[in-house]
């Protein structure tokens, strides 16, 4: 039940946050459709109110059901010894009540309450597991309602059980620190990315305006969006987007305005997804990386900025 109001919860945040993105791009729309600037900034905001706040949901949910998994075997670990003393399950976890287990008080509390309550401990266990949503506590908590319902001795199982959770959080721990040095290269290919972009603004920019004709024909280094003006043509998308980017982000005009907007849009990519991989290899879940994606983007659009301010770029 509490699971289930907490999806409901999480539905109409996501709800909101779409509703909310949708008017703000309908005002946008409305009131600034001729304004491309304007315009722009009403469709960053509109994405940012969509998204953000999903990526808030899982990246907190993530840190709150490692957080528990963390202090979890230290529990079973008192349960244990609170059986072998000679007290049944549910009066070890009356006393598991008292005392401070982080993020699992507030789970174990609930769980004493609906002991209080006559709800069979069987029951009591399987709604934890599934009220925390997560595989490691859900599949332990099934071992030992099993264990409990066959008679076997529920005391050992529950110590096999923290043993083996301390077992994998260590490894957890040692593939983390293994992968580290692969988030660091990956932080390091994303700067000297933004670096290349650096030089290879440096080295074209200066060139606009220059050519010379060949046969009739004009070679240099124009300005690409020449032939889309006053048209609408496919291949004219990414005039459209970059210089929409540009103008949206107060980054110049004609080829400049193409070049950075250009050179915006591939860093924003590039900063997303080399975070979402961080996530994956340091920590096996894409969510985890929603940190090192805000942190990468943040900071290289960031120097991207003050380096066109100060005409670097």
């Amino acid at each position: 039940m509490i699971a289930e109001m907490k999806r409901v919860k999480k539905w109409r945040i996501e709800k909101i946050s779409t509703l909310s993105a949708i008017l703000i791009l309908l005002i946008g729309i409305v009131f600034f459709y001729s304004d491309v600037g304007i315009l722009g900034n009403f469709i960053l905001i509109a994405v940012m109110v969509a998204f953000v706040p999903r990526a808030l949901i899982s990246f907190f949910s993530y840190q709150r059901i490692k957080m528990m998994e963390d202090t979890f075997p230290i529990l079973l670990q008192d349960l244990a010894e609170w059986l072998k003393s000679g007290l049944t399950l549910q009066d070890a976890l009356r006393n598991a009540s008292n005392v401070d287990y982080g993020r699992l008080n507030q789970e174990i509390k609930k769980m004493s309450i609906q002991l209080s309550w006559g709800i069979p401990l069987q029951e009591v266990l399987k709604r934890f597991g599934e009220r925390v949503n997560s595989s490691i506590i859900k599949k332990a908590t099934e071992i030992i309602i099993e264990s409990y319902n066959t008679g076997g001795n529920i005391e050992e199982t529950i110590d096999a059980i923290a043993e083996d959770i301390f077992l994998i959080k260590e490894m957890e721990k040692e593939r983390k620190a293994v992968m580290f040095q692969h988030v660091v290269t990956i932080y390091i290919i994303y700067f000297v990315f933004l670096g290349i972009i650096v030089g290879v603004s440096n080295m074209l920019l200066p060139m606009k305006g220059i050519s010379t004709e060949i046969g009739g024909v004009t070679l240099g280094f124009l300005d690409p969006c020449i032939p889309c003006q006053g048209k609408f043509h496919p291949f004219c998308i990414s005039c459209i987007t970059f210089k929409g980017i540009s103008q949206i982000f107060l980054l110049g005009t004609g080829a400049e305005g193409y070049y950075r907007g250009l050179f915006f849009s591939m860093l924003l990519i590039q900063g997303i997804f080399s975070g979402l991989i961080c996530g994956e290899i340091s920590e096996n879940s894409l969510s985890a990386g929603t940190r090192h994606s805000l942190v990468m983007t943040l900071v290289g659009l960031g120097i991207f900025m003050i380096l066109v301010r100060l005409g670097v770029i």
